[in-house]
């Protein structure tokens, strides 16, 4: 049995999706990819429903732009500059993150200690944004999120040199301020096949942290393109199962000797 329902935190139109239990649960704020949105109460994403059998209480928020969020204005001005379009609702979603993450935090049965955020496509890049901005995300997933922030395409790449859009990509690019991930534990998980997000720019961002001190790691379905496969959904649940568990051992130990 689980539980669905829509809300609205921080102003954001979200999907909580959650067992119910009487223990209090750690937090996942999952951010959806581009055209995509938090998902329908009557007809959730499965993946949402593993992760919340996983034991997490997941929040999905509707992106700018996005589900309950859409507007005509928006829909007009993607189809003429998409990726402006694209940057600009990613730096709104960042700007969003330490509010959405206090209104999320206050939701019953929610563990106070722990919050974890996570994403594909736009949306693990959104993550990437939020966690590197709000020291109190304890883990991030990544799924199919370029770190680098460019376009990958070399003719969309060209056509973003000298806008508002290259500047910001080269302020906030994961890719090139590994510092701001700190020492807490990351994941990003690519497909082998992917030409948006090809699999090498995420490896040497997760080399790049882990130089700079981090702890990155880095998953790669050799025959996946731009998706989330089952295999993908497998690995994130467990590495995310064993960083809430480690986390909860630490925290013990923590109490042990400070009784």
């Amino acid at each position: 049995m689980i539980d669905i329902s829509a809300v609205t935190l921080a102003d954001v139109p979200c999907l909580v999706v959650r067992a119910p239990t009487i223990e209090r649960r750690p937090l996942l704020i999952w951010h959806h990819g581009w055209s995509g949105h938090k998902g329908d109460p009557a007809n959730p994403s499965a993946h949402l429903l593993k992760l919340a059998q996983a034991g997490l209480v997941v929040v999905c928020p509707d992106a700018p732009g996005h589900g309950e969020r859409a507007n005509a204005e928006f829909q007009r001005r993607r189809q003429f500059n998409g990726w402006a379009v694209i940057c600009a609702a990613m730096e709104q979603a960042r700007g969003e993150a330490g509010p959405l993450l206090d209104a999320a935090l206050a939701l019953p049965g929610i563990a106070p200690t722990y919050a974890c955020v996570a994403g594909v496509s736009m949306g693990g890049v959104i993550a990437q944004l939020a966690f590197a901005s709000e020291p109190r995300f304890a883990a991030l997933v990544s799924v199919i999120g370029r770190s680098s922030l460019h376009q990958a395409d070399p003719w969309c790449r060209d056509a973003q040199r000298g806008t508002w859009c290259e500047r910001w990509c080269d302020q906030q690019a994961p890719s090139g301020h590994p510092e701001r991930f700190g020492e807490r534990p990351v994941l990003f998980v690519d497909g082998g096949l992917d030409d948006d997000c090809p699999a090498a720019i995420n490896a040497e961002t997760v080399a790049r942290i882990n130089a700079a001190g981090g702890r990155a790691e880095h998953s790669v379905d050799p025959a996946c393109g731009h998706d989330y496969s089952e295999s993908m959904q497998d690995s994130v649940r467990t590495w995310i199962r064993g960083q809430v568990s480690a986390a909860i051992l630490h925290a013990c130990r923590y109490r042990s000797s400070t009784d």
